[in-house]
């Protein structure tokens, strides 16, 4: 939706330089002519000589032929096909006049150029693309070229110097519009991704309270049945947990919508790992995925919020697991490094697009048919408080691997 939305702006825009550029074009074309063929020789001579250059007719009928090309390719949705055309035909007309009157008339000095050229020249940085911008410019010098090797003539070299010196300027207008341009994007991103934020809060405030009343009632109900059997104390302990974990995640939500404190300690890698491929094993056995951990001896303790890291996990390992749905395997890889414990997760699942993974974590965008686009948002968010690093590599067919950075240094204003 929002690559839709941005074609259409660009096209919006783009239609509407177009028309602007034709409108002064023409306008430029005529009045320039009308001066110089017209009204300078009526007073300098007396007289008009526009039959001895009635060549200028067919230069003006070109140009006006392609008034119905332009309408259109408006109507065919391709505006930006327009400065193009008008450029060759522009180029085409003037080379065709140029060589007709040389050999007409033999005369070695080149009278050739328009005042258009400068117009174009100008103009070129409204429409903000750099490619128009280099085969104007290296369009216009090749004429000039062309001309001063055929005629034998440096008189070419003055409108070559004015090209050049014209181009330089328009190549810095061309690279302001452009970092301007770049700059109100930005801004515009940001200003999208704090609305989804505040969203997000909105909801999480909302449904906050309704979802913990149920949880409070089924944490009762499952001690009680702890309690009447005893025999499954492990697995029992495994649903409190994630009913505190759920609970947990309640509260997370929160933080995407304002700051909030988290509670770190000195935890164990192993431990927190070992726990979570517990949780996530029953979901990968029935979907034929097998999890291998590989983590490395004498990792030192990190400072961190076990519950966040532990959702982290659980989130990636997830993620992992339903991109194989043929089954397949996970490779959690754990090792320690300077000050730093770094976990690669990989799995052998379908793969991401490289231009879909910088969406990857932005507010409610997903690759899932049924997901949120919340979970790895709010993975994204639990690493940077923890001063850790997320970083995803991804190839189609193959598999997908995160790499995640966290320091074992605490930082003392973040530690309770």
């Amino acid at each position: 939706m929002k690559d839709v939305n941005q074609t259409s702006i660009l096209m919006f825009e783009e239609v509407k330089a177009m028309k602007f550029f034709l409108w002064v074009f023409y306008i430029v074309l005529i009045l320039y002519d009308l001066v110089y063929y017209f009204i300078f020789p009526m007073y300098a001579k007396g007289y008009i000589d526009f039959l001895d250059d009635g060549w200028i007719f067919w230069f003006h009928l070109l140009l006006f032929l392609l008034l119905p090309l332009a309408a259109h390719f408006f109507k065919a949705g391709k505006p930006h096909v327009i400065k193009y055309m008008y450029l060759i035909g522009y180029l085409v007309g003037d080379f065709l006049v140029y060589i007709v009157t040389y050999w007409a008339t033999r005369d070695k000095d080149f009278y050739g150029g328009h005042v258009l050229e400068v117009y174009l020249i100008f103009f070129s940085p409204i429409f903000v693309n750099y490619r128009f911008f280099w085969v104007l410019t290296i369009g216009l010098l090749l004429k000039y070229l062309f001309f001063g090797v055929f005629v034998q003539t440096v008189t070419v070299l003055f409108p070559i110097g004015l090209i050049i010196f014209f181009s330089f300027i328009s190549w810095i207008l061309l690279n302001r519009f452009h970092s301007y341009i770049q700059g109100i994007t930005s801004v515009y991103e940001d200003l999208r991704q704090k609305e989804k934020f505040a969203v997000i809060g909105q909801m999480a405030t909302a449904i906050g309270h309704e979802i913990r009343n149920p949880l409070s009632s089924l944490k009762g109900f499952t001690q009680l049945e702890q309690e009447k059997h005893p025999e499954d104390k492990e697995n029992y302990s495994i649903m409190l947990n994630e009913i505190d974990r759920i609970n947990s995640i309640a509260s997370d939500l929160l933080v995407l919508g304002k700051p909030a404190t988290v509670k770190k300690q000195n935890k164990n890698i192993k431990a927190i790992l070992i726990y979570v491929e517990s949780v996530v094993r029953p979901q990968a056995e029935r979907e034929g995925v097998n999890i291998h951990l590989h983590i490395e001896e004498n990792i030192p303790e990190m400072i961190c919020d076990e519950n966040q890291i532990k959702q982290v996990f659980i989130n990636l390992l997830k993620n992992a697991i339903e991109s194989m749905p043929g089954g397949g395997n996970i490779t959690v890889n754990a090792h320690h490094y300077d000050a730093n414990v770094t976990v690669n997760v990989g799995d052998e699942g379908c793969g991401i697009p490289k231009d879909t993974l910088e969406k990857l974590g932005e507010p409610f965008f997903t690759t899932k048919n049924t997901g949120t686009g919340l979970g790895l948002m709010v993975t994204k968010k639990i690493i940077d408080e923890h001063r850790g690093t997320i970083f995803i590599e991804s190839e189609i067919g193959k598999g997908t691997i995160v790499k995640l950075t966290l320091p074992t240094e605490p930082n003392n204003s973040n530690v309770l």
